[in-house]
């Protein structure tokens, strides 16, 4: 299937890099160590440049725990590839992050937050179909 293509950026327990589509999907291991962290940055920036990429969704359901130093840092990653022209987008937090994230006063505003992957790539796939529509239809 040309539209999904898999890499591991971190080697054994670092993350992985699926493209669908349009989408880059950056599913994180239980742990993000900084060797792994680096080779995420790289890879999410270049998948960035690549033409055609239109959202960067880092999936983590997978992730143990992250404090905010970490989550500041995956941001910058988030923000850089906006910078870009890329939607980031982050799916997969369980309750516990969402409560330590709230509680910390983490700011999470570099990303687009949804309940699963499912739903980030049907708001990608609605809004190519609005756009497509809009750009056929004249607007009215």
């Amino acid at each position: 299937m040309s539209e999904l293509a898999s890499n591991d950026v971190g080697g054994e327990g670092g993350p992985t890099t699926t493209r669908i589509g349009s989408a880059l999907v950056v599913t994180l291991p239980r742990e993000l160590d900084e060797a792994a962290f680096t080779a995420l940055r790289t890879t999410v920036l270049e998948g960035a440049r690549r033409p055609g990429t239109k959202a960067l969704i880092v999936e983590m359901s997978g992730l143990d725990l992250i404090d905010a130093t970490e989550f500041a840092d995956l941001s910058a990653v988030a923000r850089s590839a906006a910078w870009l022209g890329v939607r980031p987008m982050l799916v997969g937090l369980s309750a516990g992050l969402v409560a330590y994230l709230v509680d910390a006063g983490v700011d999470t505003s570099a990303f687009e937050p949804f309940g699963s992957l499912e739903d980030a790539l049907a708001a990608i796939t609605r809004e190519r179909s609005d756009g497509a529509r809009g750009a056929v239809g004249g607007g009215g």
